[in-house]
């Protein structure tokens, strides 16, 4: 396979082939990119997914069924550093991503499908976090000025029905997602089973179902490491030995979910509350064991999916 490494940007895509610099512009349809990556045999693109302006690359090497290796933003600053310079361009950013596919994209590589039920759902979850952020954001300015004796209380009186409506449309947004998945019966049955896993919410079950049908052939070490929940190793002869650290070059929204849902899997969940246990008994610090017990979490909502059956505790699996 012949890699190519792309930098996206809002106006062009830069890429590197292991020989030159191309570079086209990033326009409906890719006309000039297409035809480039036409005459390279058995390519493999490796590229930073940027949402709205890799959409138009996404969607071509979905439907040219081109391979290609997405790599997380946080992953590039690293490779600079240890590469030949610190320089940040476009340029530079197409060698490191075209370097990294041939060492080590080729087993990373993946052929991208659509799955427009799960694209529906991601795009009301997205909708619900806006709404989210802009609601926790008037909560704060609220608090802030109820401590002030001059702020009238009209003021404060508008700052709690924009809170209270914005609450609202957070509900509306995960019943939109919710009805997207009435007309479906596996998704449906998929979700219901997901929130089965005691521990996993709506939110956290239709954020889920979005990964898990979108990577429906993925096993336990790839979910893992597509989530960003995989170990990396610091380790360089006798002296440099730090500790272990997730890489977190997967989904930040998905461990985000997990991580919190820990706080009910912990008490509730025979399996996450074991590891979770077992950890703190170690001297374990508490980020450590929740991360450990999100990983958990999320290898058993896996399970669940791929089984398509719900949950059921050990004693129950016996009965």
């Amino acid at each position: 396979m012949h890699c190519i490494g792309v930098d996206v940007s809002k106006q062009d895509l830069v890429a590197y082939d292991g020989q030159q610099q191309h570079v086209f512009p990033n326009d409906r349809g890719l006309t000039d990119f297409r035809r480039f990556v036409r005459q390279t045999k058995n390519a493999f693109i490796v590229f930073e997914p940027t949402s709205t302006y890799s959409r138009r690359l996404e969607s071509f090497c979905r439907m040219a069924q081109i391979p290609c290796c997405q790599l997380n933003p946080r992953v590039v600053p690293h490779l600079r550093q240890v590469g030949k310079g610190r320089s940040k361009t476009d340029s530079t950013d197409a060698e490191l991503l075209y370097r990294y596919g041939v060492e080590r994209g080729h087993r990373e590589t993946t052929q991208l499908t659509r799955d427009a039920l799960a694209d529906s759902i991601h795009a009301w979850l997205g909708m619900y976090r806006v709404t989210q952020k802009s609601r926790v954001a008037y909560q704060n300015m609220r608090e802030a000025l109820s401590h002030d004796p001059g702020i009238p209380a009209s003021l404060l009186k508008e700052l709690d029905e924009e809170i209270h409506a914005l609450k609202a449309k957070e509900k509306a947004k995960i019943r939109e997602a919710e009805k997207l998945i009435t007309d479906h019966e596996d998704a449906r049955r998929s979700f219901e089973n997901l929130l089965s896993v005691p521990g996993i919410g709506p939110i956290t079950a239709l954020t889920l179902l979005v990964v898990f049908r979108r990577y429906p052939g993925t096993n336990r070490n790839r979910i893992v490491a597509l989530v960003g929940f995989d170990p990396i190793q610091f380790q360089s002869g006798t002296s440099v030995h730090r500790n272990s650290r997730i890489s977190k070059r997967g989904n930040r929204e998905v461990r985000r979910r997990l991580f919190e849902a820990t706080l009910a899997a912990a008490r509730y969940n025979p399996g996450v509350r074991a590891i979770y246990k077992r950890l703190k008994a170690q001297g374990k610090p508490d980020k450590v064991a929740r991360i450990a017990a999100a990983r958990k979490l999320l290898l058993i909502a896996h399970a669940i999916f791929k089984s398509g059956d719900p949950f059921r505790t050990a004693a129950q699996l016996e009965g």
